[in-house]
């Protein structure tokens, strides 16, 4: 079968195996977007404090599957950004940095506005932080709090070496090509900083078999790598693309940095110095790579438990 032909039913099969392994039961929505027409999917599980989780590049929501069944207090949810899983993707001809904001914007209203019905706690990671900081400062009244899980792709980010071949046309036709197996998990991941969790067994064989579901059954790599090319150069997002510090300053809500000091696209100081523009910052340091809740899921949904109460109390 080709990598990137679209087996709606494959992808579901091994999605519904990841939930189910975690002990969850989502509920699943889609929502449209206004002025795009984007039809964007989201999975909720849970009650409590509503919190929208926007993943990186190039996956889906399930990537999350872990962190929300760790979760207690939480009503998650679970986003496919769009073109990736189960949403429309994005139209990249004629896209501007002017005209992703808004596409952003559009979709996460809808997700916040159709699903949640009330302000949210949002956390983005990677791309999906690049997402959340353009959206939380445009649209501050929707968000309560913004959680940057992970190296989010803000200017000044940085491609890994085994990255930046893919931000050229045709190796990333190629690697869209191309049918990924476990081995290549196995690389990607020790990329990433993650081989341990890897080597151990912290990710199941339904977390393995459900990302091999994302590249062989879904179009999410061929949208992803496609504005990868578009926003980003082989050193990183391109600065007209990538928010700045001057979205950063205008977080004007609570904002969690969690940055792993084997995340290979930036470093702790990096982060630290990204954070330093936001009105109220809190940064934590941990050990761990590019996605922090696969190396250790119950302590990671501790921390992030206790700054949303934290950040609550300080609200009130």
């Amino acid at each position: 079968m080709s990598a990137t032909r679209v087996d709606e039913a494959a992808y579901r099969a091994a999605e519904s195996a990841l939930w189910a392994h975690h002990g969850i039961d989502p509920v699943e929505r889609f929502v449209t977007a206004r002025g795009t027409g984007t039809r964007v999917r989201a999975v909720e599980f849970g009650e409590g404090r509503p919190v929208v989780l926007v993943h990186g590049m190039p996956t889906a929501g399930g990537v999350f599957a872990p962190l929300v069944a760790a979760l207690t207090g939480v009503r998650a949810i679970v986003v496919d950004r769009p073109g990736c899983g189960l949403s429309d993707p994005l139209e990249l001809s004629g896209l501007t940095p002017e005209r992703l904001t808004e596409a952003n914007e559009a979709w996460l209203e809808a997700v916040v506005e159709q699903v949640a019905g009330e302000p949210v706690d949002l956390l983005g990671s990677s791309a999906g932080g690049m997402a959340a900081v353009s959206f939380a400062a445009r649209r501050p009244e929707l968000v309560r709090s913004i959680t940057l899980d992970g190296v989010p792709a803000l200017r000044g980010m940085r491609l890994p070496v085994s990255m930046r071949a893919a931000t050229f046309g045709p190796v990333a036709k190629a690697t869209v090509r191309h049918r990924v197996v476990e081995r290549d998990l196995r690389r990607s991941m020790r990329q990433m900083g993650h081989g341990e969790a890897f080597d151990d067994g912290r990710l199941s064989q339904a977390d393995l078999d459900w990302r091999l579901a994302v590249a062989r059954h879904t179009q999410t790599m061929r949208h992803d790598l496609a504005l990868l090319g578009r926003v980003a150069s082989w050193r990183g997002p391109r600065a007209e693309w990538a928010p700045g510090p001057a979205h950063v300053r205008a977080l004007s809500m609570p904002s969690l940095w969690v940055a792993g000091d084997r995340d290979p696209f930036a470093s702790p100081d990096r982060v630290r110095a990204w954070a330093r523009h936001a009105p109220q910052p809190t940064v934590r340091i941990v050990r761990t790579g590019h996605q922090p809740w696969i190396d250790g899921a119950a302590e990671h949904a501790a921390l992030l438990t206790q700054w949303w109460a934290r950040s609550s109390a300080r609200a009130a």
